[in-house]
């Protein structure tokens, strides 16, 4: 018995996890967020109106609920956006405006928890390139803002590290955060992939979630559009989506005369590549690839990861924090990867480089005063992923789905 606590501890010893998730609680116990955030501002560029701003706008909001007011009613600045489903959490005692600092600790200590558990094994390898993610602009911007995507990110991961065998856990906990917010409907994937025997008792499943989805986006359908009109929107600065490079085009055509050639010529050289990616894999790949012989586990962060991020991507101009949703992929990345499966080492490559566009972008503008060039070829980055990720679950998708009587 003694052997194994022994063996225990040189293991704990050499996963690298242990040591940053004790530096990441030091740091968050003692940190003065007021008195000494701008050392972060000086060579990473944030846009937020107050640390743990999109919480304490948020707490707010359930403090009026939890005297029986409506927070749409009241004029926040920024206004209140968030769907009225979160009154729920007043409920939950010491959930309010006053312990912000507190809730916010939790949220970014048991957020960056999860992640690491769900990363396995770290060595030094594997540590500098997740601690290059973890520390990456995007992930900064997310956890500063005690932003509600947090609390989605631990419901739809929950399940797959506490539940990994219950189906009825991941419907539980998906519907939940798709209550929260409408966009976790993309991880509506890994459902379809639970279920992917297509037979009668699934197929009722799976038709009995879609009726909850649509009573409650038809119950809830003036809450969503006011909530549409209230969320603040970019296209030159902190977004993602399909239509932000076109956008983006469009309003700064004036001031992009100097890189038109330039980003024409990204843009063509880009989506060539594109489609002979897709060449490549549905002629010539399509047999050799075999993306499901990997753990169960990693597949199920991957559709959850990429599932939320293509939603919001092709559905609407996303903030860039949701990025971060693409750290659940990484798992499955280095498997496949590992496995020399065709296009993992890209993915690998280029997602450090979209999450860290904030700081190229700011290097561009101290050498040569102009860094909208940076920010596109960061979209077409973006969108080449998007297609990549698209590409590995049709051919997961088409693996695993099942015709049963």
């Amino acid at each position: 018995m003694a052997g194994n606590h022994k063996a225990l501890l040189i293991n704990l010893k050499k996963d690298l996890r242990i040591y940053y998730i004790l530096v990441l609680f030091i740091f968050l116990l003692v940190f003065d967020y007021h008195q000494y955030w701008y050392i972060f501002k000086s060579f990473i560029k944030f846009d937020s109106w107050s640390v743990y701003g999109d919480l304490r706008l948020l707490l707010k909001g359930t403090d009026l609920y939890a005297i029986g007011k409506d927070p749409f009613k009241e004029h926040y600045e920024p206004p209140y956006n968030y769907p009225s489903f979160w009154r729920f959490f007043t409920y939950i005692k010491g959930f309010d405006a006053s312990h912000y600092k507190i809730i916010g600790f939790l949220l970014v200590f048991c957020t960056q928890s999860m992640l690491l558990w769900a990363s396995g094994t770290w060595n030094p390898k594997k540590a500098i390139y997740y601690i290059l993610l973890l520390l990456s602009p995007v992930s900064l911007l997310i956890f500063e803002r005690g932003n509600n995507d947090l609390v989605i990110f631990l419901l739809l991961i929950f399940p797959v590290l506490v539940f990994p065998k219950s189906k009825g856990a991941y419907i539980l906990f998906f519907l939940l955060a798709f209550m929260l917010k409408l966009y976790p409907i993309g991880a509506g994937l890994l459902l379809l992939y639970l279920y992917k025997e297509i037979n009668f008792k699934n197929a009722t499943v799976l038709a009995g979630v879609g009726a909850v989805i649509l009573i409650y986006i038809g119950l809830n359908y003036e809450e969503i559009i006011m909530i549409r009109e209230r969320t603040p929107i970019s296209v030159s600065e902190f977004s993602f989506g399909f239509q932000v490079p076109l956008e983006n085009f469009m309003s700064h055509n004036r001031k992009m005369y100097k890189i038109e050639e330039v980003y024409w010529a990204g843009y063509i050289v880009v989506w060539l590549s594109i489609l002979f990616l897709l060449f490549k894999i549905f002629k010539n790949k399509w047999q050799q690839i075999d993306l499901v012989h990997i753990k169960s586990q990693e597949i199920y962060l991957f559709l959850i990861g990429a599932g939320v991020f293509l939603f919001s991507f092709f559905l609407s101009i996303s903030w860039e924090y949701r990025l971060f949703f693409l750290l659940l992929c990484v798992p499955a990345f280095i498997s496949w990867m590992k496995n020399n499966q065709f296009g993992a080492k890209y993915m690998i490559i280029i997602l450090p480089i979209i999450l860290w566009n904030q700081t190229l972008r700011k290097i561009t503008e101290m050498v040569f005063d102009n860094s909208n060039s940076i920010f596109l070829i960061n979209q077409l980055l973006i969108t080449s992923l998007a297609v990549m990720l698209i590409v590995y679950m049709i051919l997961i998708l088409k693996k695993s789905l099942k015709l049963t009587k």
